[in-house]
């Protein structure tokens, strides 16, 4: 059976950002991609054409092939809730979403004329993106995000491959100010107080280090149990509208950290106290995240740090880019066969070959050259102190590049954190960077507990290595790191050992191709648009080196 999950619909008036689709045949994951990736608009909006036409040609299938569309979205939910959880606004909203799924039923049927349309309701999509690819046979499931249809948070227990909703914690349309509030909104409300652009959440958590969380959230977000919490956005700036930062180039004060750290705290005390309800009901030692909030490195570190947790698991695309996945994951479980596997890799975008790469190099007419052992020369590179651009097989899933779709640097050199700020990613220069690491020698650098394949943990930097390591350590002396060992990624894995042999740490600092505002590179020929135009010194594509 051949199952096609999205997450957009035409016409749809809800979660209308992060578009994406995900293939599931016969009972195994085989595609799964960001529409942003495809038409270069970051956190893209509406039906996910160019994922599905990835999807279908990745799994050398045919429209007409396709037995189930899964949607991640449930247009009854609202409607059966209200009036508890919805506005007259929002009930409007829900029956124009209503009439837009039905119509897309019936025009999908043209061009997918096998498909069964099925909804799987949003939080329970995100719930089975994570379950269902830990590889665990129980786990607590916490679904924390700016909303579901009518929730912002929820508790699923996952048992023997199936999925149970426990409870959830309703979005309070009429607290406040009359708008709905949630634990994600609470997160994006600051962020935008703070000037730091839309979807800049990353940005107020890397600037929660350099705070102290000296501020009141108790009116704010304060949750000490799924029936007993305040969530009231529009608090903040009844309460702290003097430290509005109203001018985007205007300067980040010690009271804008301050207000940073206060709210990634009062963030971090809510969801350990969820968690420990979780357990408290359950007895299950090992959690699955899932939800926009869920990228908070920090938090999920907190959770694994717990002595009521044995182990995490997150999946790369925890935002909505996931939820397409999730649904489609739980449409092939309900209709087909039971699906139970762990990922390890994040790989499941498309790639390209030698001689797709040559084709274009030669056409663009640049200056480049083909290395067998390309590891080595790339090593030379970054130890000289190059920034490196490096694109290699399949792209990876999820806002966080992980040695696909990379900007490398040696992480060793003082102040090239700062170089490639200013000259490459041209963004904030106190915004931190992350390391790879060769799996089983992180525990020597980092005070980590498990493998971080996807850079959703936040572990510190060993005390006599911070200095010997100054690209990748953070202010508060933390690192989100990736650990990666050569089954999941031969070619950086064998870049690290060269590098090694070279530097001697097995550790590169990795951040995202791409530059401020844009999508990360997902084809050669993105990659070759934003080298020429940032200060990257290489590009690394397949066995091609490029040079300016």
């Amino acid at each position: 059976m051949n199952v096609l999950g999205i997450n957009q619909f035409p016409g749809m008036l809800a979660w209308t950002h992060d578009s994406a689709a995900a293939l599931v045949k016969d009972g195994k994951l085989i595609a799964s991609a960001e529409e942003e990736r495809f038409n270069r608009l970051r956190h893209s909006k509406g039906y996910p054409h160019h994922a599905v036409a990835y999807c279908l040609t990745e799994g050398n299938l045919k429209k007409e092939d396709i037995d189930i569309i899964a949607i991640s979205y449930d247009p009854y939910q609202s409607l059966l809730n209200f009036p508890r959880n919805l506005s007259f606004q929002g009930l409007v909203q829900n029956i124009l979403n209503l009439g837009f799924f039905w119509f897309y039923k019936k025009m999908a049927k043209k061009e997918f004329p096998r498909a069964k349309i099925v909804s799987i309701s949003h939080h329970l999509a995100h719930a089975a993106s994570s379950y269902r690819c830990s590889g665990f046979n129980e786990a607590n499931i916490l679904v924390v995000d700016a909303s579901g249809e009518t929730e912002t948070f929820s508790f699923f227990v996952g048992q023997n491959n199936k999925i149970k909703r426990i409870w959830d914690i309703k979005l309070n349309k009429f607290g406040g100010s009359g708008k709905k509030n949630s634990i994600g909104l609470v997160y994006t409300r600051v962020t935008n107080f703070l000037n730091l652009g839309v979807h800049g959440e990353g940005k107020t958590m890397g600037l929660a280090s350099y705070g102290q969380p000296v501020y009141d959230f108790s009116g704010i977000l304060n949750i000490t149990s799924h029936k007993d919490y305040c969530i009231n956005r529009h608090k903040i700036t009844e309460l702290y509208g003097s430290l509005e930062r109203k001018d985007p180039k205007g300067p980040i004060t010690q009271e804008h950290k301050n207000l940073a750290a206060s709210l990634q705290k009062a963030l971090e005390d809510s969801i350990l106290n969820l968690t420990k309800e979780a357990y408290g009901y359950s007895k299950i030692r090992k959690f699955c995240l899932a939800g926009g909030v869920t990228l908070n490195c920090n938090t999920n570190s907190l959770i694994l740090d717990q002595n009521y947790c044995d182990d995490i698991f997150i999946q790369p695309a925890a935002n909505d880019g996931g939820s397409a996945l999730g649904a489609a994951l739980e449409a092939a479980s309900r209709f087909d066969r039971t699906i139970n596997f762990k990922m390890n890799t994040a790989y499941w975008g498309p790639a390209f070959t030698d001689k797709e790469i040559e084709v274009l190099l030669r056409g663009a007419k640049v200056l480049f050259s083909y290395h067998k052992d390309i590891e080595k020369n790339v090593a030379k590179l970054l130890a000289e102190g190059k920034i490196v651009g490096w694109l290699q097989g399949r792209a990876e899933l999820g806002p966080r590049a992980l040695c696909n779709r990379s900007i490398l640097a040696d992480p060793t050199i003082l102040g090239i954190n700062d170089r490639v700020n200013n000259m490459v990613k041209h963004r904030e220069v106190w915004r931190p960077f992350a390391p790879v690491v060769m799996e089983e020698e992180a525990r020597e650098y980092f005070g980590n507990k498990k493998p971080s394949p996807f850079m959703l943990l936040t572990f510190y930097v060993k005390d006599n290595y911070r200095k010997k390591l100054p690209a990748i350590t953070h202010i508060d002396g933390s690192s989100r790191i990736q650990t990666i060992n050569k089954y999941q990624n031969p070619k950086c894995y064998g870049l690290l050992e060269e590098f090694k042999k070279i530097k001697g740490v097995p550790i590169l600092m990795n951040t995202s191709f791409n530059d401020q505002g844009e999508p990360i590179v997902n084809t050669p020929k993105d990659a070759l648009k934003c080298f020429f135009a940032t200060g990257l010194d290489a590009l690394i594509m397949g066995n091609y080196l490029v040079k300016k």
